[in-house]
C-alpha cells in the first residue's frame, strides 16, 4: 500500500447516487478513488492501476461484481489487495458467493462512512502484517518459492532471484517448471497431477538434492524442501531451496585435495598406496616404476624454491602425458614420483615405457625464458602373483632406483626378484 491512511480505492458502484457520497468520504479522509461501474470496467482498472484496496458491488449491469472478484484474485500482483463487497439487507447468498469467489470482508448498503473507514483499518492492519511477512521472506537467505495447485508461481523471494537469475516479474504467473532443466521439466506437471489425485508423495513434504537451472541456461544443484500449505484458494506449495554450487566444488576440492598433491595434481602417497591395495586384490597384472630426478637439487638450491616447483609442475605434466590413460602417475615425495602401468605384465614393455619417460624428461625444462636440464632415474618392479604387500614393492622398486643413480643415472633398472 501507499501509505498508511491514504490508499488507492477502486471501487465498483453502477448507482451513481449509491457511488459519490462513498467517493467523497474518501477522497476528504486523502485517499484516492477510482470510480467505474460494470464489473468489465474493474477488472481493466485493477490490471491498469493496481490499487490497494477494491469495493465491489454484488449486482452490476454485463459481469456482475462476483465474476469480476473471481477475475481480479486470478491475478498475480506483488501484493495483497483486499476486496470488500457492498451487498444489500439480506443478500446472504450474493455475500457467500462473492467470499467464496475470493472477497475478502463485506459492508451492506447503505455504506456507512464510518463502518467503511474502520473495515478499511482493518484491512490496513491485516496488510501490515502481510508486508511484514512478505519482508520476513524478502530477507531468508535461502530461495522460496510458493505456487498453486496448477505449478503456477505465486511468491519468489529475493534469494530465489539471486539463485536463478530472474526478476521476480518474470516468474509470477508462469509455471514453476521453467526453472528446471528437461527432463525433469516435462516430468513436473505430471507429477503434480498425479501427487493431486493419488496424494503419492514423492517431493512434497521431503527434502532431496535435485537440479535447477538458471535463466542463463546453467543447469546447477540444489537443495530443496517442498512443503504442502492449505489456503482457502485450495492447496499451495512452498519450495526451500539452496545453491550448492559453491558447497559441492568446495567439498570436492577437499576430497581432491585428500588424494592429489596440492603442488602438481598428481595423485599424492595415501591415493597411490591406496590404488596399489586396490590392484594387488585382483589377479591382474601390473608394473610400478619408482622414479628419482637427477639434477633436481642442482636448480632448486640454485635458483630458488619458486624455480624449483614450476620444474616439479613440468616433470609431472610429462610423466603424465607419457602414459596411457589407465595408468596412475603419484607424487611420492620430493622430487620422487611413482607410476603404476595397469596391465603391464612383461618386463619389456616395462623397460619401453620407463625409457619412453627418461627420453620425456631429457629435453630441456624452460621457466622464465630460462633452459633447466634434469634427468630420472628409474627403478621397475613387476607385481607376480605371490606379491601381496605395497610396501615390498615400493622397497624393491625404491632399491632398483638407487643401482640406476649408482651405475650412471638417467637410466632404468629392473629390481632383483626376491629369493
Amino acid at each position: 500500500m501507499t501509505q498508511l491512511g491514504q490508499l488507492r480505492v477502486l471501487m465498483a458502484e453502477d448507482a451513481r447516487a449509491i457511488a459519490l457520497p462513498v467517493q467523497a468520504a474518501l477522497e476528504r479522509a486523502g485517499h484516492h478513488v477510482t470510480h467505474v461501474t460494470s464489473g468489465e470496467e474493474a477488472v481493466a482498472a485493477f490490471k491498469r492501476e493496481t490499487p490497494d484496496m477494491v469495493l465491489m458491488d454484488v449486482v452490476m449491469p454485463g459481469m456482475g461484481g462476483i465474476e469480476a472478484t473471481r477475475r481480479i484474485k486470478a491475478i498475480r500482483v506483488d501484493h495483497w489487495v483486499p476486496v470488500i463487497m457492498t451487498t444489500s439487507l439480506g443478500a446472504d447468498e450474493d455475500l457467500v458467493a462473492g467470499i467464496e469467489a475470493g472477497a475478502d470482508d463485506y459492508l451492506t448498503k447503505p455504506v456507512s462512512s464510518n463502518v467503511l473507514e474502520a473495515r478499511m483499518r482493518s484491512m490496513q492492519r491485516i496488510a501490515a502484517i502481510q508486508r511484514s511477512l512478505g519482508s520476513i521472506i524478502d530477507n531468508i537467505i535461502e530461495g522460496i518459492i510458493l505456487i498453486d495447485r496448477e505449478g503456477l508461481v505465486i511468491k519468489f523471494n529475493r534469494a530465489a532471484e539471486s539463485i536463478f537469475g530472474y526478476p521476480a516479474r518474470e516468474v509470477i504467473g508462469r509455471n514453476v517448471s521453467m526453472l528446471m532443466p528437461t527432463p525433469y521439466r516435462d516430468e513436473h506437471d505430471r507429477y503434480l497431477k498425479r501427487y493431486l489425485t493419488t496424494r503419492e508423495a514423492r517431493i512434497v513434504g521431503k527434502a532431496a538434492r535435485v537440479v535447477g537451472q538458471r535463466k542463463n541456461g546453467e543447469v546447477f544443484p540444489m537443495y530443496l524442501g517442498v512443503t504442502e500449505v492449505m489456503t482457502p484458494e485450495g492447496e499451495n506449495y512452498i519450495g526451500l531451496g539452496r545453491d550448492l554450487t559453491q558447497e559441492e566444488a568446495m567439498q570436492a576440492r577437499i576430497e581432491h585435495l585428500a588424494w592429489h598433491d596440492p603442488l602438481t595434481g598428481l595423485a599424492n602417497r595415501a591415493s597411490l598406496w591406496q590404488t596399489m591395495e586396490t590392484w594387488l586384490a585382483a589377479p591382474a597384472p601390473f608394473a610400478l616404476l619408482f622414479l628419482d630426478l637427477d639434477g633436481f637439487k642442482k636448480v632448486n638450491d640454485g635458483h630458488g624454491h619458486g624455480i624449483g616447483d614450476e620444474v616439479l609442475r613440468a616433470a609431472a605434466e610429462r610423466l603424465r602425458h607419457g602414459v596411457a590413460g589407465t595408468d596412475v602417475v603419484g607424487r611420492f615425495g620430493g622430487d620422487e614420483f611413482v607410476v603404476l602401468l595397469a596391465g603391464i605384465g612383461e618386463d619389456a614393455r616395462a623397460f619401453a615405457i620407463a625409457n619412453r619417460l627418461i627420453a620425456e624428461l631429457s629435453d630441456p625444462i624452460i621457466v622464465d625464458n630460462q633452459q633447466h636440464r634434469i634427468g630420472v632415474s628409474i627403478g621397475i618392479v613387476m607385481r607376480r602373483a605371490s606379491d601381496t604387500s605395497a610396501q615390498e614393492l615400493v622397497r624393491a622398486a625404491d632399491a632398483a632406483m638407487y643401482r640406476a643413480k649408482e651405475t650412471g643415472r638417467n637410466r632404468a633398472i629392473l629390481a632383483r626378484p626376491k629369493s
